[in-house]
């Protein structure tokens, strides 16, 4: 299974709709289990930064198949240096350690990879604070699991 495009622009659609709902305009980006872009949604009124904050949050959850905001609270209270050292892979691999990005995966069938089958990741960006981000990303990533 594939993030195919009509799955993808529901999804950027809906995230645009539930930053609304809260009162922020958002960008919503979307990559593939590789981390490679497959959409970035900038609503008009969003800040100009915001595509490329979402996108430093979904290829970080795509590379750790995880949410951003468990991860940015695990490093930040255990361990601070290790949140230094992905930071320095930024230029490399436009990572951004920050809530607001929620790997997709789908459970997995009985005989499969117990891991579950990850889709790709999605990355939220321009809330406040970040938490709402990462509130947005992992709702959408429920969502998505009913549409697949």
């Amino acid at each position: 299974m594939k993030l195919n495009h009509e799955l993808v622009a529901k999804i950027s659609a809906k995230a645009i709709e539930e930053g609304q709902k809260r009162g922020f305009n958002i960008s919503c980006a979307l990559v593939d289990e590789s981390g490679r872009t497959v959409s970035v949604l900038r609503h008009a009124d969003a800040s100009w930064q915001t595509p490329e904050f979402a996108l430093g949050k979904a290829r970080l959850a795509s590379a750790f198949k995880t949410s951003t905001g468990a991860m940015y609270a695990r490093l930040q209270k255990d361990r601070p240096l290790y949140g230094t050292m992905l930071a320095s892979y930024n230029a490399r691999n436009d990572w951004m350690l920050a809530e607001g990005g929620a790997a997709i995966k789908l459970e997995a069938e009985a005989g499969e990879n117990h891991g579950g089958v990850a889709l790709g990741a999605i990355g939220i960006s321009g809330c406040f604070p970040a938490t709402i981000d990462q509130e947005i990303a992992d709702g959408l990533v429920e969502w998505i699991r009913t549409q697949v």
